[in-house]
């Protein structure tokens, strides 16, 4: 059996391209004791992947070199088990490789009920996939974001960031969300609740976040690093917490440590990272509350979607450059394996 599959064909001179991947032909192994053969049907595209290209790895997988295959979290379909946990025609969700057909071991999938009333596939990708878990582990659980606190949040219109600001909002905070585009900023006003987003292209990230909280801000949530993280540090409030989840600005290089970070000393200030890797033990509180609102209508999934596996390296483009919107899903329609 053959497959499809995207593989880096070149590293970036600067910025991670389209151009820096291409689709081949693969053969396909046959599913050994424990393992599944799958078929896959969305593909979840994440960001931090661009920092592992030509580097070494991270905590979220080894380093990407010429030639290798990337992975991300996917839905999939099983077409074959040699497990008891599924049978053919099962749905799961977990981290598989940019592949049409490929092997899984089982026990790194999680069983997908198509029933269940008012969850799409896309939910299991964005509120209540990975996405949806980093920006809870972020915001609930390192943030500790409380009812009434001001809180900024990068980067706000993507996978990570649109899921921030629902939970923020949920919680009862007061939200402020960055974001590229007048369009994006809509998103986020109109659609997901946010109290007021600034587009960063209209002026220095400082002197925007002051006009938007005059009292400063009690906690940042970071996906972008750069301008936005020195921004937030000059606002933060005395005893204020930054959380640092992601530095998409620095995906081309750059320490992108911040020229004001003695802020830190004068406002004793918290600023602390995570990988979403290490709390993996947050799933079961965020399945049930996020699920929650997902049913009840208080948080939606946000995404963008590409249709067709060979549209998979467009689609990781769009989501570096920021033209898309929410999370970005390479959908795979049923008949194409």
């Amino acid at each position: 059996m053959t497959c499809r599959e995207v593989q880096l064909t070149s590293l970036p001179k600067e910025s991670v391209t389209a151009e820096n991947f291409g689709v081949f032909d693969a053969e396909v192994a046959e599913p050994g004791p424990g393992q599944v053969l799958v078929a896959l049907r969305r593909l979840g595209l994440n960001a931090g992947l661009a920092h592992r290209i030509g580097r070494e790895g991270t905590s979220y997988g080894p380093g990407i070199g010429i030639g290798d295959t990337p992975a991300s979290d996917a839905v999939v379909e099983v077409l074959d088990s040699r497990s008891d946990a599924f049978q053919r025609g099962d749905l799961a969700v977990g981290k598989v490789a940019w592949r049409s057909i490929g092997v899984c071991d089982a026990d790194g999938l999680r069983p997908v009920d198509p029933e269940r009333h008012g969850v799409e596939l896309e939910d299991h990708l964005t509120v209540l996939g990975h996405v949806g878990l980093t920006a809870y582990t972020g915001m609930i659980h390192v943030g500790e974001v409380r009812a009434g606190e001001t809180v900024y949040i990068s980067g706000a219109a993507g996978g990570v960031g649109s899921c921030a600001v629902q939970f923020a909002k949920a919680r009862g905070a007061r939200v402020i969300g960055s974001v590229g585009s007048s369009a994006k900023a809509a998103l986020l006003t109109d659609e997901l609740g946010a109290d007021t987003a600034v587009n960063r292209h209209d002026g220095p990230a400082v002197d925007l976040l002051r006009e938007a909280a005059p009292e400063g801000i009690d906690l940042f949530y970071d996906n972008v690093g750069g301008e936005q993280l020195e921004a937030a540090l000059d606002t933060l409030v005395f005893g204020g917490r930054a959380v640092i989840c992601g530095a998409v600005s620095q995906s081309g290089g750059g320490s992108g440590a911040p020229r004001n970070y003695r802020q830190l000393i004068h406002q004793e200030l918290t600023m602390r990272g995570f990988t979403v890797t290490a709390h993996e033990n947050l799933r079961e509180q965020f399945e049930a509350e996020v699920g929650g609102w997902l049913r009840s209508g208080i948080v939606r999934g946000v995404y963008s979607t590409f249709d067709g596996f060979e549209r998979i390296p467009e689609a990781f483009e769009s989501l570096l450059d920021g033209s898309s919107r929410g999370r970005v899903i390479v959908s795979v329609p049923a008949d194409a394996a």
